[in-house]
């Protein structure tokens, strides 16, 4: 991952956070099976720990760096804070941890469930005083952990959510003015959604209900332009969502960095993942001719669609069809 470069030197070291355990309402523990170390994620949609509905999670958070390397450093007074935030909510709260040894903090992150939508992010960070400055940043969480609200298991996989809705309907006021289009992706509350317009005759029917060889063949070629599309809108408002730090183009968070991560490698095949996230982000901001980027993006979208496997097979599909008409 691109770091953002410091004036004064900085933990080389991993920095590795970790959630230990995770408490609802100040009383029963979550599910370790809930907590997932492999993919980071704590997910808490649908406890059975509890028959109410819960007001605030408790997690246990511990912190490891390289003491050597801290002992050695020229920085004085190092602390650790743990960070809880919200994009959707615009929530954030940092809470210190208490040293246990050197290059040890724990402590716990409170998340009161109002407060939070969709996935939060919990990252630690390590300051210090630096040259007679105190409070500078000198390390950060390789690896940040996600408390998802929406998930019962801790999965990295989350598949965008597709929701059936009539675009014609007075109640979706904010889809009248796209109400003669098949679909229409949205990413403005924070997690991607695919609106699917239940108003658009025989739409549902051909992908939910396609029974005839005819209807299938619809089908394919239908779901992989759906699909292709929605991996097209992801991967801009992934490119949007990008910051540039001290010239640096930094990796954005949750969803977006997943898109990125996964076609990248499909519309850069000669470029790391890190080198790639650079040339994109330059050739955005330098506004450079779009062409060759809508020229990757189809490709990729295709690949990551199985769009071009797809219609391939949806024409030999026809063509057998045809054949068997001829033969009758």
């Amino acid at each position: 991952m691109t770091k953002a470069v410091f004036p004064y030197r900085v933990l080389h070291g991993d920095v590795v956070l970790r959630v230990e355990k995770a408490v609802i309402d100040g009383g029963r523990s979550v599910e370790l099976s809930r907590i997932g170390d492999s993919s980071r994620i704590v997910a808490l949609d649908g406890l059975q720990e509890t028959m109410r509905r819960w007001s605030e999670v408790t997690l246990k958070v511990s912190v490891k760096v390289d003491g050597d390397e801290l002992r050695a450093g020229p920085w004085q007074q190092p602390r650790c804070i743990a960070v809880a935030s919200n994009r959707r909510t615009n929530v954030y709260h940092a809470f210190p941890l208490r040293q246990d040894a050197e290059g040890c903090w724990s402590g716990e992150v409170d998340l009161v469930r109002d407060e939070h939508m969709g996935r939060s992010e919990i990252t630690a960070r390590i300051v210090a005083m630096v040259d007679g400055v105190d409070g500078r940043l000198v390390g950060t969480a390789e690896a940040p952990w996600y408390v998802d609200f929406e998930a019962k298991r801790p999965s990295p996989e989350r598949s965008i959510k597709i929701r059936w809705l009539d675009f014609t309907d007075s109640s979706n006021d904010h889809l009248k003015e796209y109400r003669n289009d098949p679909w229409l992706f949205d990413s403005e509350a924070g997690e991607p959604v695919l609106y699917l317009n239940s108003s658009v005759e025989g739409l549902r029917g051909v992908l939910e209900n396609a029974t005839t060889p005819e209807q299938k063949v619809v089908r394919e070629l239908v779901s992989s332009q759906v699909a292709s599309e929605a991996w097209s809108a992801m991967f801009n408002a992934a490119v949007y969502a990008c910051e540039v730090v001290e010239g640096e183009p930094q990796w954005p968070d949750g969803w977006h960095e997943d898109v990125l991560r996964r076609m990248l490698p499909d519309l850069y095949p000669d470029l790391s993942p890190d080198e790639a996230l650079i040339e994109l982000v330059q050739g955005r901001t330098e506004g450079e001719n779009g062409s060759d980027l809508q020229r990757r993006l189809m490709h990729g979208a295709g690949a990551q669609s199985r769009k071009p496997r797809k219609i391939s097979s949806a024409l030999r599909d026809l063509r057998r069809i045809a054949k068997k008409k001829e033969n009758v």
